[in-house]
């Protein structure tokens, strides 16, 4: 075998099947030297984040092959395509220009999302569907405030602009949808709305679409919106802070709708991601946080917004006063209160508790309580047999954790491992989550 494909085998064998088709599906050996590896991809974008997330894995493949440590580069096919005539490029440049329908924020791209387990399905879905419009129709986003659900709704309106400037994006929030419905109804111009939200666009960006509810005049023609654009293979992305489920106000007709293409959620930022992101923000204005200065701003906020307000007023006090860890303090009571961190999770137990109710909409308080629900009960199940297989907690432990017997936490574990052997992929897709948000990994359970 020759060594490109050599390379594409070790390499393929270290990624999941999923990012694989996701990443790779322009990925290409283009030369191997004993002095340089050159690897190919389709866009500069993908070049930037396979760098970013890959590196390690291609250092790993190319010893693997090689027997050695050779540098390698990712180069950008769409660079080399730059000797195109300057006519080609004056047609290109007039052709491709896009139509702007909305004007997306231009600092929220995917370039600038800080990814982390948290959020990171939401990412790969929201790039996906800007990538293959209507392949995943509509696109359904949910999580909770202060999550960065608008800044992907703008990365997509920006990169499809970007990429796609022949197609039509339109962005609104559910309340112009609904104040531009009842404008064209008392002025007598509902053809004209119509044709603005169905015919003269390709994209419809609707945002907090939890605003409809109750307003079932409202929801009507949405509904029929939407079906004109699913049946004119037109793609649809809805935001919401609640599921679709959740949304129990709304015509189940329109509940069907949101839930027959791709729905995802976007979790609470983990410790680790939070202190990336404060980094980030206070980087682009010229400070540099410590590990203790970033991990104070993270464990004080479960979001973003609140994140991006703690580093915005630094900034501001920065101004007059020495960035230092008594600094980051006294911002942060200025911004959250003197309360105790909504974020402390000192114990590993508060930690668990917070991811798995995250994962399961429920709260951490309600885990080890006797309120009983179908919704509590499956999450204290599913968090039974993770904490057993995953964090290697004895039966015993789990009781005191949980506030039940003995016998009630084994029969939690075998039910769990019994629904798994049996396929049940919404409880893998759970742990799946857990996994990424408590960075564990499957090789380091225990039977």
């Amino acid at each position: 075998m020759e060594v490109s494909k050599e390379l594409i085998t070790a390499l393929k064998s270290k990624i999941s099947k999923k990012s694989w088709e996701m990443w790779f599906g322009t990925f290409s050996v283009k030369s191997t030297t004993d002095t340089l590896i050159v690897f190919t991809v389709g866009n500069l974008f993908i070049k930037d984040w396979l760098s970013q997330k890959y590196d390690k894995k291609f250092k790993e493949a190319i010893r693997e092959v090689l027997g050695k440590n050779i540098p390698y580069v990712i180069e950008d096919e769409m660079a080399d395509k730059s000797f195109q005539t300057k006519e080609k490029k004056k047609e290109r440049l007039i052709r491709k220009r896009p139509v702007v329908f909305s004007e997306f924020n231009k600092e929220y791209t995917f370039e600038n999302f800080v990814v982390g387990p948290f959020n990171e399905e939401a990412y790969d879905g929201a790039l996906e569907v800007a990538k293959n419009l209507s392949k995943m129709n509509p696109f359904f986003i949910y999580g909770g405030v202060g999550l960065g659900k608008t800044h992907l709704l703008h990365s997509m309106g920006n990169y499809i602009l970007k990429n796609s400037p022949d197609m039509r994006a339109l962005y609104v929030t559910a309340e112009k949808f609904m104040n531009d419905l009842v404008m064209s109804i008392r002025s007598g111009t509902t053809q004209e709305f119509r044709k603005s939200f169905r015919e003269k666009i390709d994209v419809l960006i609707i945002d907090d679409i939890q605003f409809l509810i109750g307003k079932n005049g409202i929801q009507s023609e949405l509904f029929h919106t939407l079906n004109h654009l699913i049946d004119h293979s037109k793609q649809i992305v809805l935001c919401s802070d609640r599921t679709p489920t959740q949304l129990s106000e709304f015509q189940p007709r329109l509940v069907s709708r949101f839930q027959m293409g791709l729905v995802v959620k976007v979790y609470k930022p983990d410790i680790e991601t939070g202190m990336q992101i404060a980094r980030t923000f206070a980087k682009r204005n010229g400070i540099l946080l410590t590990n203790d200065m970033a991990k104070e701003i993270a464990m004080s906020s479960d979001n973003i917004r609140t994140i991006k307000g703690i580093v915005t007023k630094l900034v501001f006090k920065s101004v007059k006063r020495t960035v230092n860890n008594s600094l980051i303090s006294d911002v942060v009571k200025d911004v959250v209160g003197k309360r105790t961190p909504v974020r402390v999770g000192n114990s590993e137990k508060e930690r668990f508790f917070q991811a798995l109710s995250s994962v399961f909409d429920v709260l951490p308080a309600e885990l080890d309580a006797k309120l009983r629900t179908a919704r509590l009960s499956s999450a204290r199940q599913v968090g039974m047999y993770f904490a057993r297989k995953y964090m290697h907690k004895t039966f015993s432990e789990l009781g005191k954790w949980f506030g039940r017997d003995h016998s009630s936490v084994m029969y939690a574990y075998k039910k769990v491992d019994e629904s798994l052997r049996k396929g049940n992929s919404k409880i893998r897709e759970k742990i799946s989550i857990l996994q990424k948000l408590l960075h564990t990994e499957s090789e380091k359970s225990v039977s």
